[in-house]
């Protein structure tokens, strides 16, 4: 999908205002051939730097599995023109997002860990949509080489 299609669609999803603040959200990964993966539970809060124009973001991940969680702690830069760059520990290179309207379009490279101590580097393709003010739902896809093996639905409320 062109972002462009969101454009002059309500409320406004600007990653600078929604994720600031304290935030909650739940996630789950399906597999594409269906059938559920793991469950998470999503504790987040972000600050606003005005005079860099960033929003230093962290999210943890607790999973259903009692194993394994992930902290992310992100780096999101404002570019011109609804363009977005962001940086974080576990990141091959930067992350680029495009914003319009109601939707947020996030895309990264992410050595992200899984349990029993593993890691597998995955590329991660996000479509964040704004509901209200204070909740978006996010649907997202994983995988390897440019081939998704995962889908996830989250969702984040603002507190």
């Amino acid at each position: 999908m062109p972002i462009e299609q969101f454009k002059g669609t309500n409320p406004l999803l600007l990653p600078e205002l929604f994720f600031v603040g304290r935030l909650e959200g739940w996630a789950v990964v399906e597999s594409l051939v269906g059938g559920l993966l793991k469950r998470a539970t999503i504790s987040a809060h972000g600050e606003f730097e005005s005079d860099t124009q960033t929003v230093l973001f962290t999210e943890a991940y607790t999973f259903d599995d009692g194993q394994h969680s992930d902290t992310l702690h992100w780096t999101i830069r404002k570019g011109d023109g609804g363009r977005y760059t962001g940086l974080e520990n576990r990141l091959e290179g930067e992350a680029i997002g495009e914003q319009a309207g109601c939707a947020f379009h996030w895309r990264y490279t992410r050595d992200t860990p899984q349990a029993a101590g593993k890691s597998f580097k995955l590329n991660f393709d996000d479509w964040f949509y704004a509901i209200d003010e204070r909740a978006c739902i996010v649907r997202g896809s994983a995988g390897r080489a440019g081939i998704p093996f995962a889908t996830a639905h989250v969702t984040y409320r603002k507190l």
